[in-house]
């Protein structure tokens, strides 16, 4: 009877740890989630001849352009737009307030005319804009974000302290301890 005790325990103990193991991969997936912000790279912007953007001979430097992830509620304080770069479809970066005015409260910007920017002349008139943003599920308080990516971590000890205390109780019965 002893025997199927220990085997008992034996087969409850791999199965926690390999369940646990399971576990801890999903929670520190899913807590990565709401604690790492979103990038977009290369979101395009074409500008067309006849459009309030470009006349087909320079920029309109008037027209406001807003990102998709624009932010919005608690964002535009909270988590404004960072990591904020426009380039050519050349990926020849522009520079800010030269050739741009970005604003990231709000998710917009203005294009200057400038000759890095007027794309007069070129085949492909798209403007490639890349950054990062938070996403309706981000954790925007710094000490949320650590408590939950600790929370994998603690549960992962949980597991282990479990795995030892069945092991001491095998050892127990058979005699070791």
């Amino acid at each position: 009877m002893a025997e199927m005790n220990i085997t008992s325990k034996l087969v409850l103990g791999f199965v926690m740890l390999l369940m646990g193991a399971v576990f801890v991969s999903v929670i520190a997936t899913n807590g990565l989630v709401v604690t790492e912000k979103d990038g977009i790279v290369n979101e395009v912007i074409t500008q067309t001849a006849g459009a309030p953007i470009w006349d087909g001979t320079k920029i309109n430097a008037s027209y406001v352009y807003t990102i998709a992830e624009a932010p919005t509620d608690w964002k535009v304080d909270d988590c404004p737009i960072t990591s904020f770069s426009l380039s050519n479809s050349s990926g020849d970066l522009y520079t800010e307030t030269t050739d741009y005015v970005f604003t990231a409260s709000a998710g917009t910007y203005t294009i200057v005319d400038t000759v890095t920017t007027n794309q007069s002349g070129q085949t492909d008139n798209s403007t490639l804009v890349s950054y990062t943003y938070c996403s309706d599920d981000y954790m925007n308080l710094s000490w949320g974000r650590t408590i939950i990516n600790l929370i994998a971590g603690f549960f992962a000890i949980a597991l282990l302290l479990i795995a030892v205390g069945i092991f001491f109780s095998i050892a127990k019965d058979t005699g070791i301890i």
